[in-house]
């Protein structure tokens, strides 16, 4: 097994071994030099050999490894056709999208610590706290700071708490309740760490992360598990290329809280999955395209950690790392020293150059200066390549042509490189709950944290044999699950600002609520025959405004309320038609329902209301809630602001008030 990444000046195949790949490989070019072309070339290569690859893309360049050229177009590059045939065959490219559906949704959620017991002390407590650290980062506290450090220390002590107590966390709703309840062993270690006024704003900064966009980074789409990254857990006999596909995420702290989550679980996972026999291969490979950000050489983002401490270990474990930026000085020195294999295109800048020549002068002394002298002029596509497969020298290469086209992909055109069978097969795992029971459990009796409780105090059950279920303890509510977020309001608020072409209003704000319906289970009894002697029941749920008791139906992609609607109750287009319905727990729901009087209806007035309007009979009623989006307009000049409610299923305004 070889990786052909190119060719030399005199036509040889530029072929890397295992050895090599284990001990990391960095491409290193300034903005046009090839650096993404070579960097995807080595990941069609690890394709090819069938090793798995997850791929971290900030950009979209790396996901384009989802369009294969045809091959007619790469007869002229010199590419042949078992070449081309063994990648395009036996491999398979998953866009991930975390928080986002415009790919194949990607969530991750940090408060599960299952497996952690096959770990060692330390490997937990390593794990723990990189948790905290990753959590604080995606709060906005910088860890270089004195309260930066006080939260991580806070979360830290807490998780370490539960692992003690068998406390299962699970969600943020429970963390808020252990900060603002704190079990005294917890309290007294925090109070000489931290000030009340920090652990107040902690309880604030958490619970954010409970509503609006955020939200979707923990909830929606298929858990981040390696195995499924890795194509372990498919029997489709093809290797899989994941491509993790940052751009769906807002800020640079949800993209290093990603990072850091993956590579935690990343590390993890090559701890329970050693190499047999202390001997040499490759399990896979772990690509972060323009890595700067996240290893910078002085600041400290909270993904640096978990990925330093990978790239030291990987090698051992057969996990193969490949990183690459243009802006190699702004890189932390100590990463650099990880990796054996040096890939360096076009650098002009003078830290860059500063950056990499302790690298050439300890692996070819005598011609170093030769090659930094080439370095600011090389053409696109060649590189100056050091590795342990040419020792004492300097390979001159260029990349082979890469056998997918090399495109950006943006948001918008993603689905059309989503294999729709996947997308049904990872929503149907989406629908589920994660199964926190594989392998031997750290949470070894899961103990329900109700917001309004003792962290401390378990939630007992019914035990009772004589009931057919035990009690739960949780009381449930339907919602309608939105299709539409945040970033998606400007596009679908742009219609109802005033002016033509210049608009004298912009968007200014938006607010995530729901509106609370009543679902009508009844029986619409219709007859038939010439006669109309015959009775059919038909079943059908139909839907109440919860104050005005008007009926929400569909028409032209739009909700409209009304008092009467003259159409037979299991013509009318509702909820049922265009809307998925999720059962969830009340206390992970954003909804004060103390406006609404709690989710108590009075049934007897609705059967009344409902059989006076149709010929049916009521069996149930229940409240479900409605996703609207209120988005705030202003005025350029004014500064006035008006608000629109526009439905988070089609984006249409609805007037519900």
């Amino acid at each position: 097994m070889s990786f052909t990444i190119g060719k030399t000046k005199d036509e040889q195949p530029v072929e890397l071994s295992i050895k090599s790949m284990q001990r990391h490989f960095a491409c290193f070019g300034s903005s046009g030099s090839g650096k993404t072309v070579a960097s995807k070339v080595l990941v069609e290569e690890f394709g090819r050999n069938k090793i798995p690859v997850i791929a971290f893309d900030p950009q979209g360049d790396i996901a384009s490894l989802a369009a294969n050229a045809g091959y007619d177009s790469l007869v002229e590059h010199g590419i042949d056709r078992e070449l081309y045939d063994s990648f395009t065959d036996h491999t398979e490219v998953l866009i991930w999208t975390p928080g986002s559906s415009k790919g194949l949704p990607l969530c991750i959620n940090p408060l599960q610590f299952e497996c952690l017991e096959k770990l060692s002390t330390e490997d937990q407590l390593r794990f723990l706290s990189a948790t905290a650290k990753n959590i604080a980062g995606l709060l906005g506290y910088d860890l270089d700071t004195d309260d930066g450090k006080s939260v991580d220390s806070v979360l830290t002590e807490i998780f370490s708490y539960c692992i003690r107590s068998n406390i299962h966390l699970e969600k943020f709703e429970n963390l808020i309740s252990i900060l603002k309840d704190m079990p005294d062993d917890v309290h007294d270690t925090v109070e000489l760490i931290c000030t009340p006024k920090l652990i107040k704003d902690l309880q604030r900064k958490v619970s954010l992360l409970t509503t609006g966009s955020r939200r979707l980074i923990f909830e929606t789409g298929t858990p981040a598990n390696i195995d499924t990254l890795l194509g372990l857990d498919s029997d489709k006999g093809k290797t899989r290329i994941s491509v993790i596909y940052l751009n769906t995420l807002s800020t640079q702290e949800e993209k290093e809280f990603f990072v850091s989550s993956i590579t935690q679980l990343m590390y993890q996972w090559m701890l329970l999955h050693p190499l047999k026999g202390g001997q040499e291969g490759l399990q896979c490979l772990y690509y972060l395209d323009e890595i700067a950000p996240y290893i910078p050489p002085v600041k400290k983002p909270a993904c640096k950690e978990s990925l330093m401490l990978l790239f030291k270990q990987a090698r051992k474990y057969g996990i193969g790392c490949l990183i690459a930026t243009q802006n190699p000085g702004d890189i932390d020195y100590k990463a650099i020293a990880q990796f054996s294999t040096t890939n360096l295109g076009q650098l002009t800048q003078k830290q860059d150059l500063k950056k990499v020549q302790p690298r050439l002068e300890s692996s070819i002394k005598e011609d170093s200066d030769r090659v930094m002298s080439k370095l600011p002029g090389l053409e696109s596509g060649h590189f100056m390549l050091i590795s342990p497969d040419y020792d004492n020298k300097v390979q001159e290469i260029t990349t082979r042509w890469l056998l997918t086209q090399h495109i950006t992909l943006s948001e918008e055109n993603l689905d059309d490189y989503i294999d729709p069978d996947l997308r049904a097969e990872f929503q149907k795992i989406s629908m589920q709950k994660p199964d926190v029971s594989s392998g031997p459990p750290i949470i070894k009796e899961k103990q329900e944290i109700p917001t309004d409780t003792d962290p401390q105090k378990p939630v007992h059950s019914e035990t009772d044999s004589t009931k057919e279920k035990p009690s739960t303890g949780k009381e449930e509510i339907l919602v309608v699950k939105h299709s539409l977020y945040e970033r998606d309001l400007e596009k679908l608020v742009k219609p109802h600002l005033e002016g033509t072409l210049m608009k004298s209003e912009t968007f200014s704000d938006s607010a995530f609520e729901y509106l609370p319906l009543i679902m009508v289970k009844l029986v619409f009894i219709e007859k038939k025959g010439i006669f109309k002697k015959k009775e059919i029941e038909i079943g059908e749920n139909l839907y109440l405004h919860h104050k005005s008791y008007d009926l929400i139906y569909v028409q032209s992609k739009k909700f409209e309320f009304s008092a009467v609607v003259d159409i037979d109750p299991h013509k009318i287009k509702d909820l049922d038609d265009v809307c998925t319905l999720e059962a969830h727990d009340k206390s992970e729901i954003h909804f004060d329902f103390r406006a609404t009087g709690g989710t108590k209806i009075d049934h007897k007035k609705i059967k009344h209301l409902m059989e006076r309007k149709f010929n049916v009979r009521v069996e149930h009623t229940e409240m479900v809630l409605f996703p609207v989006w209120i988005c705030t307009i202003k005025n350029k000049k004014s500064s006035k602001t008006r608000q629109i409610s526009l439905d988070a299923i089609f984006g249409n305004q609805i007037d519900y008030k």
